[in-house]
Formats: C-alpha cells, structure tokens, sequence
C-alpha cells in the first residue's frame, strides 16, 4: 500500500452512507491506499430547550452511538478485506465539519447522497453540497447501489474554461485506472450562446456544432497523447449541460466535474452544474476542485 493520502469516506448509521462506505472501500483498494472512516456526533447549534445538563447527556450518548457505529463498521471491513489498511475516527463536530477537517490530509472525500433522516429531505441531502463545495481535495457523492457493466463509461463534462485541463486529467486517469471508455461532453444551451454572442449574432447549429467539436478536440488532443490506451468518445449537443449529464450518469461508472466552471470567481464553491448534479446525478459523481 502506498503511503500517500488515502481515501476519507464519512458514516452515519444511514443505507445510502453504507452504499457511499462500500463504494469507498472498492476505490481504496483499486487505488492501493488507506481508508479512514469518519463519522460526526455533532449538531448545528445548542438545543437550548433542554437545558445544560440534558445537552450534555444527549452529546455523551451521542458519541457513545457514534463510537459503537464506528467500531462496528471498521471490523466489518477489516473482516472482509483484510489486506486494506483501515482507521476510524470520531468526531464532536458535525458530519460536514468532520469530514471538512480530514479532508486536507486525504486524497478524495466520498459521501452519501442523503442523511440519516429521510425526512429531513434536502437539508441532509445539502451535506454532500457543502462538503463538495468546500473541500479542498476531490469528492465523490454516490448516489446509490447499482453495479455499473464492465463497459460503463466514465463521463466527463467540459465548458471550455481552464479548470477543463483538470476535469480531463482526472477523467483520463480514471478511466484508465478501471479500464473503462471515456465519454467526454461539451453542451450549451440557446441562452448561454445568446449571452456570449447577443441575440442578433446567434451561430446555427452547424456553426455551433462545428465550435463545439473544436473546443472538445482542442481540450482532449494532449489526454489522448498521454493516455493512448484509453478509448475516447465525445458528445457535443445544445441543451443545458446539467440536464445531459444527469441523463449520461444513468449509465456511466462515474461523472466527473469541475466544482465549477465558465463565468467562475474566484471564491466561488460551486457552480450550477456541479450543484445539480450533486443533488440529481444517477450514479457516482466525482467533483473536481
């Protein structure tokens, strides 16, 4: 096992945090890294209405749950995989601020698509957003259990801004590393060309077509270079990208993105694409920063 840093994957108790625990723990083992386990017992605020003493049995029995929850999936994985180094750790912060401070000294962050309480709905699901929106290294969201085919692509999304080089370097290496195809994806929509050209300048789609295989074969030209084992095909339609990447991660091993792109600040978190689909991809999403 290498002793880089290994792959940080956060647990709550939850099915989809288990699904995200499995998936993590196939990554590390294809990556040859560590594992750490993390789970967080905090919660945003102080319930005030139960006063000091009840705050503070309700925090010890918290961490007591998150201790046992811990150490049961730590052994389920020793027990199972025993050649994949594992360590947990418990955190008094919430799960998003657990997961935040490991994240400096990991390689990838992955995380569940939903919380513990299903009723809770987007307010869970918004932990995933804020760890891919802030965490300094990628993350991967996995958004439920399916078994992609040996032939599942990955898909990756492009919008001819810099962080493209990143967004490709990663996808390439990814698909390279499970053996699989790389689609790469380039769409835009009629506003957005109405936006970058005006109303009175808007290319047809032929124009427009042509543009966008440029940009594609212009931004995988050196890829292909450095990675010539990996096939590599291309999709260029004009429609909103998030709408054609939720629709490709249907049958895709794995969606990569940037955390953001085109009409990017800095300082941003995270762009619209990114934020959607992290909410709405079908399937594992890996959000590069």
């Amino acid at each position: 096992m290498s002793d880089a840093p290994g792959i940080t994957v956060g647990v709550d108790g939850s099915a989809p945090a288990r699904t995200a625990l499995d998936w993590a723990v196939g990554y590390a083992r294809v990556r040859s890294l560590p594992l750490a386990v993390v789970t967080g017992v905090g919660w945003p605020g102080e319930p005030s209405a139960f006063g000091a003493r009840r705050v503070a049995r309700l925090k010890d029995a918290a961490r007591t749950d998150g201790e046992h929850l811990l150490a049961r999936t730590v052994d389920d994985v020793r027990a199972e995989f025993p050649e994949l180094p594992v360590t947990g750790q418990v955190s008094d912060e919430t799960g998003v601020r657990a997961l935040l401070a490991a994240a400096p000294s990991s390689d990838t962050v992955v995380v569940g698509s939903w919380g513990l309480d299903p009723a809770a709905g987007l307010l869970l699901g918004s932990v995933s957003a804020a760890v891919a929106a802030h965490s300094p290294v990628p993350v991967v969201v996995v958004h439920d259990d399916r078994r992609p085919g040996p032939d599942a692509p990955v898909v990756a999304g492009i919008d001819g801004s810099a962080p493209d080089d990143t967004t490709l370097g990663t996808a390439f290496a990814e698909a390279e590393r499970w053996a699989a195809p790389l689609v790469v994806v380039h769409a835009w929509s009629d506003v957005s060309v109405v936006g970058m050209f005006g109303s009175a300048a808007v290319p047809s789609w032929i124009e427009a077509r042509h543009e966008a295989d440029e940009l594609i074969e212009h931004q995988v030209g050196p890829w292909r270079a450095k990675y010539p084992g990996v096939r590599v095909g291309t999709v260029a339609e004009r429609e909103q990208p998030a709408r054609v990447l939720e629709r490709l991660s249907a049958t895709a091993g794995l969606t990569v993105v940037g955390a953001h792109g085109r009409g990017g600040f800095s300082g941003m978190r995270l762009g619209s694409v990114a934020r959607r689909l992290v909410h709405h991809a079908d399937g594992p999403l890996l959000v590069v920063r």
